[in-house]
């Protein structure tokens, strides 16, 4: 709305309204506010007289909690987003009277969201105020706006939660992530949010998106905590995961045995499990991942244990030099899932790359591993790879994993479908594309000249071959004895039109056509065989002699 007066004069006039009208004329006045307020101009001048403090009473006051609280509210939000007044300013009979007009039952639906992106702003830019928003909105009433079938209080209501959460302290997060997790938001986020006919809006992606942020941040601490070889409840941990695998063999074995033959077996049984070193705490001490590759490691071989143990007892049996080290694999796929979540580094302020089957299931993170674990096992093999080959393989799973996740699949099967669906070949294939693509081979410009150029080439093809027959080959004749020491010259004429071929002495220089007593006119064969489809092939694979 352009202005028809100078900004001082309009402000003066609007402020006037406010102060001394009847309702009607304040309800014109918060009305030409809201338009007016995005103007820079006439915010300042409107601030400079105070007038952040006269709709701040209006709003305190709430003599009217409908249309005129509501043009209040914003008129009041539009002013601040200036940043000319700072947010910590707020007085906190404002902020405790604009956490009641939230946590009313009956209050008009346009009030709601409008009072929640104030208290949004309040928690996200003072820390005092946050910790009296967060002390006086329940986590419950907040769950009871994201229930309500209404996307902009949804939206306004999870704007305020995560602002809650961003301020809380590491140890208040968990405890707050916990308990919306018991009270099953991940579920009515997946069920009612994700997959609501609505379209979900960018504002709502990037706070599910900080939201899942937020809780894999949670797994920070275990992975940037080495393991402690002094501790006993990890001791025992590490000889559960030795034991899943190894458990009838090691007792049936260690059973009657001195306490060094015992350890001896264990430390062997560790290496088996693909860990680096006889003491497997050492693999454990590098941070990232710390811990949490342990954490991992348990959580799939207690709730995955036939896969667990299938991986384990195949690799640990192979003498060939390829077994797939579960214990190294499960390392650095952790280090490798952390990094493609970006587990524990800051929330972007504009980013929405929320992974829908996040929200699918719970312990998300280690449900994830399981799935990735296992492709890495099939990976390696399809790679035929060795120990040697181990960082080629990581490269290989990163790459599956990578453009996997960019797919978004809305849930863990699908994701695991999609991923075990872009074997290692098909990964090269990609890559090679790719390849074309930034090298510009494939740019249409390119495409259009090769096709222009293609006959004269497949004549040129066609030229050499031609004088690559005449020319002719020698070949070792193989005898019903497998012996090789007879030789023929086989040959096509200048004409084109008669192969000739004849036997031939070893260490003789290449015969003339006249000498040459076998020929075959061209025009009587009807097919040519090779590969699989050749008799002689079939033969030699049947075990028959061959002709």
């Amino acid at each position: 709305l352009c202005l028809s007066t100078a900004p001082d004069l309009e402000a003066e006039r609007l402020l006037h309204g406010l102060q001394n009208g009847s309702r009607e004329r304040r309800r014109e006045t918060l009305h030409h506010f809201v338009l007016l307020a995005p103007d820079v101009t006439f915010a300042q001048e409107v601030i400079s007289r105070d007038g952040l403090q006269r709709l701040g009473t209006i709003i305190e006051d709430g003599d009217d909690l409908g249309e005129v609280l509501t043009l209040a509210l914003r008129a009041f939000l539009e002013l601040m987003e200036h940043g000319m007044v700072s947010w910590e300013t707020l007085s906190i009979p404002f902020v405790r009277k604009v956490v009641c007009y939230v946590n009313m039952n009956l209050m008009d639906a346009s009030v709601q969201p409008l009072a929640l992106r104030l208290l949004e702003s309040v928690t996200l830019s003072s820390p005092a105020l946050g910790q009296l928003v967060k002390s006086e909105v329940p986590l419950d009433r907040l769950l009871v706006h994201l229930q309500v079938m209404n996307q902009q209080l949804q939206t306004k209501a999870m704007a305020l939660l995560t602002a809650l959460l961003q301020g809380a302290s590491p140890t208040e997060r968990k405890h707050m992530l916990d308990y919306l997790w018991q009270r099953n938001l991940r579920q009515f986020i997946y069920k009612n949010i994700i997959h609501s006919a609505t379209p979900l809006g960018d504002e709502m992606a990037h706070h599910l998106y900080v939201l899942q942020a937020l809780t894999l941040g949670l797994l920070e601490p275990r992975m940037r905590t080495p393991l402690d070889p002094y501790s006993q409840e990890q001791r025992e941990q590490l000889q559960a995961l030795r034991q899943a695998a190894f458990q009838s063999e090691g007792e049936s074995l260690s059973s009657g045995l001195s306490a060094d033959r015992r350890r001896s077996l264990c430390a062997r049984e560790f290496r088996k499990l693909g860990f680096s070193n006889s003491n497997p705490a050492q693999d454990l001490e590098r941070v990232p991942p710390g811990l949490l590759a342990l954490d991992n490691m348990l959580y799939f071989s207690r709730h995955a244990p036939s896969a667990y143990s299938r991986f384990v007892l195949e690799n640990s049996s192979r003498e060939d030099k390829h077994e797939c080290p579960f214990a190294r694999s499960s390392i650095q796929l952790t280090v490798l899932l952390c990094e493609l979540l970006r587990v524990g580094e800051p929330c972007s302020e504009t980013a929405q790359d929320f992974s829908p089957m996040f929200f699918g299931q719970d312990q998300s993170f280690h449900e994830l591993f399981c799935v990735s674990i296992q492709l890495l096992n099939k990976t390696w093999k399809e790679m035929r790879a060795t120990q040697e080959d181990f960082d080629k393989v990581m490269q290989v799973v990163r790459e599956q994993l990578a453009r996997t996740l960019a797919l978004k699949p809305s849930s863990l099967e699908l994701f695991r479908t999609k991923v075990n669906a872009l074997p290692y070949g098909e990964v090269l294939r990609l890559r090679q594309t790719e390849r074309l693509h930034q090298e510009g081979t494939l740019a249409p410009p390119i495409l259009e000249l090769r096709e222009k150029l293609k006959p004269e080439l497949m004549g040129l093809i066609r030229q050499q071959r031609l004088l690559r027959l005449c020319e002719g080959t020698l070949f070792r004749k193989i005898s019903s004895r497998r012996r090789q020491d007879k030789l023929w010259f086989c040959c096509l004429s200048p004409n084109h039109k008669v192969l000739q071929y004849g036997d031939m002495e070893e260490g003789s220089s290449p015969p003339t056509l006249d000498s040459l007593p076998e020929q075959l006119p061209v025009a009587d064969i009807k097919a040519l065989l090779t590969g699989k489809d050749c008799p002689h092939v079939r033969e030699k694979g049947s075990g028959k002699q061959n002709k």
